[in-house]
């Protein structure tokens, strides 16, 4: 069978968001609505990719026993594909093959692909155009997936293509005339945090919603997503203590604000009088929700002046968490996490009560129990406080509607990275590790390494990666492994969830770990341990009594997502086909040496017992993100079993 590979002009037909995108860039910049063009059919691939991917790992339709690994040389067809092997699934009901070039092969039993890829029909090959063609056949094999949730989804699909032919077509023309690696950009930036964040252009390196800007128009997604780099107005309002909850971590609610903000107390005096202040907060509202919805959800408050605008607004930009927002350095006000009524990813990016509400709690048990316990002392890692939080509160509304409306307008206050790094040190969210741009195709973490190895001559670049993931993952573990084992709190300390700053040289100075809005607490445990829970929010989804589910976000997160995505992009530079392992076996050892310390210090050595019993098993389980989706589980998670990396004889 021969297939003749020709990719121009494929694309003949549309989805409604591309061509909403593609008809809004026409009008704004030519050069750039080519560019579209140009890399769609890219961007189609890039979101396929992740949903094969998630396919094959998840088991999705039985995909692990209808597939096989096999030599491209063995293909009974004639094209052209410069790896090595390729990944077979088939789609019996559907009777179709499905055919991914294998890009790596991977720990947790991931396999990585890249396009184009193709679909095998009646003695046909075709190239797949979109990924929607490869949920059709799912659909096929399991029509019980054929609802909303899965309708839904294919929606989420297209929204996402979109996106991400933005977002490539953006950097593509803005680059063009750069060759240098991705770290030199972001370290040659005065505000290196925040370019390593807008570099990170492609989203969740997993999800098939990698791009999900769903109820933005392609102008407002520009506007307000890190990528492109646009100025945001952070509005302010004044919210009447009777509608509002408040948290902080220190001093009273706007003692703390009026500090944080140079100016804002002069304005609010100018506003209402001084004898009023004390009957009104002040809250930070992003200007996607200030424009769309504030008026409009809020209009009685406004009109019986509840709620009032206030004449003060700082510059700020956009983080990879698109409702993240954070000043340009050298301003050092808080990072601030705003609700945004916008589909990202997998949920719609409001504020839950319980985040802002808990958030400087949880900051202060964190930060009591890293002074008061020795096995935090020393180490080079860190969390960041939530210094205040507010959302609105009305009791009067009905229940339905008062957990929409104080979902819609919340602010959550975080220290900014700048007054905490050390001096010489350069900040990156770690997400802007592994990612890399069209000219230059070497990854931030590759040449920090590189760096690593010529400045303390190793040997070789392997060893040198050994070593640099050693530092690395000792930082993560010293500070993730303790809070779960101990005390019971698992941070999600996934990439985007997290901040580091490497030295001169190369190597990791100090990780610090954010955002506490989806750690998991064992609550009687943590209880147990002396520290109270009883002031937390009413609806606390972070406080369970199911430890696996503990356990399984602080593995997730801190392990198979934060780790496990940095030594791919390090095995993916080395043609050594043992360093993976060689790492994780490194890795393995630290937990293992590091559970031991922490028994040391708790004398609970069934506790211990265990969590190694689970950490160093042969198999462990592995979230399925596209499953949860397709079955419309976003309030609670799917689980598979994977081979575990960690994998150790205990005695």
């Amino acid at each position: 069978m021969n297939y003749k590979k020709d990719d121009s002009n494929l694309i003949v037909d549309l989805t409604n968001d591309e061509a909403y995108a593609l008809s809004y860039l026409h009008g704004t910049n030519s050069e750039w609505a080519n560019a579209f063009k140009n890399v769609l059919l890219k961007s189609r691939d890039k979101i396929s990719q992740r949903l094969i991917t998630s396919l094959h790992r998840e088991d999705l339709v039985h995909s692990r026993e209808n597939s096989q690994i096999i030599a491209t040389r063995q293909l009974d067809f004639n094209i052209e594909m410069p790896q090595p092997y390729v990944l077979k699934i088939v789609f019996p009901n559907d009777k179709k093959t499905l055919y991914a070039p294998i890009s790596g092969q991977h720990a947790f039993d991931r396999i990585d692909v890249e396009g184009p890829f193709y679909f095998e029909c009646n003695s046909r090959l075709e190239r797949i155009l979109h990924p929607n063609e490869i949920l059709d056949s799912i659909l096929i094999e399991s029509p019980v997936l054929d609802n909303d949730a899965s309708n839904q989804f294919k929606d989420d699909m297209n929204n996402s293509v979109a996106n991400m032919a933005i977002a490539l077509s953006y950097q593509l023309i803005t680059l063009s005339i750069n060759n240098e690696p991705l770290l030199e950009l972001i370290i040659n930036e005065k505000d290196s945090y925040l370019r390593s964040e807008q570099a990170v252009i492609e989203g969740h390196p997993l999800h098939p919603g990698a791009k999900l800007r769903k109820g933005m128009t392609p102008q407002t997604a520009i506007e307000y997503s890190s990528e492109f780099a646009n100025e945001i107005s952070m509005k302010f309002i004044l919210i009447h203590c009777d509608i509002a909850k408040v948290q902080t971590l220190t001093k009273a609610y706007n003692d703390t604000i009026f500090t944080l903000f140079e100016g804002l107390y002069e304005v609010v005096c100018n506003t209402i009088s001084r004898d009023e202040i004390e009957s009104y907060y002040v809250m930070a509202v992003h200007p996607w929700q200030y424009d769309a919805v504030l008026a409009s959800d809020y209009a009685n408050e406004l009109k019986k002046q509840q709620l009032i605008p206030l004449d003060y607004t700082l510059i700020y930009f956009a983080g990879l968490s698109f409702r993240t927002l954070m000043p340009h350095y050298p301003e050092t006000a808080p990072h601030i996490k705003l609700s945004t009524n916008v589909h990202i990813t997998g949920e719609i990016r409001t504020l839950s009560e319980q985040t802002t509400f808990n958030g400087p709690q949880v900051t202060a048990i964190i930060n009591k129990i890293k002074k008061h316990d020795p096995l935090f002392s020393n180490i080079n890692a860190d969390t960041i406080d939530e210094l205040a939080g507010i959302h609105f509160y009305n009791k009067e509304d009905t229940s339905g509607k008062q957990i929409v409306k104080s979902e819609q307008l919340g602010s959550l206050f975080r220290e900014n990275i700048y007054n905490l790094i050390a001096p010489n040190t350069t900040p990156m969210i770690p997400s802007s590790l592994v990612a890399q741009y069209a000219n230059n195709q070497e990854t931030p973490i590759v040449t920090l390494i590189k760096k690593y190895t010529n400045t303390h001559n190793f040997k070789n670049y392997e060893d040198a990666c050994i070593d640099w993931m050693q530092h690395y993952s000792q930082a993560l573990i010293d500070l993730a492994l303790p809070l779960y084992a101990k005390y019971g709190i698992a941070l999600e300390a996934h990439l985007q969830n997290s901040i580091a700053s490497f030295k001169e040289d190369g190597l990791i100075h100090t990780l610090y770990i954010r955002d506490f809005e989806g750690l998991r607490i064992d609550k009687n445990y943590l209880n147990q341990m002396g520290y109270s829970t009883s002031n937390f929010h009413e609806k606390s989804l972070i406080l369970t009594d199911q430890s696996q589910t503990v356990f399984n976000k602080m593995f997730y997160s801190s392990i198979q997502n934060h780790l496990g995505e940095l030594i791919l992009t390090i095995a993916q530079s080395s043609n050594n086909k043992n360093l993976e392992q060689n790492i994780w076996s490194m890795i393995s050892d630290i937990i293992f040496k590091k559970l031991q310390e922490i028994e040391n210090s708790m004398n609970n050595t069934p506790r211990i017992n265990d969590i190694q019993s689970i950490l160093f098993a042969p198999k462990i389980d592995y979230k399925c993100v596209t499953t949860m989706r397709l079955k419309d589980e976003a309030d609670y998670y799917t689980y598979i079993q994977v081979n575990n990396p960690l994998y150790r004889i205990l005695d």
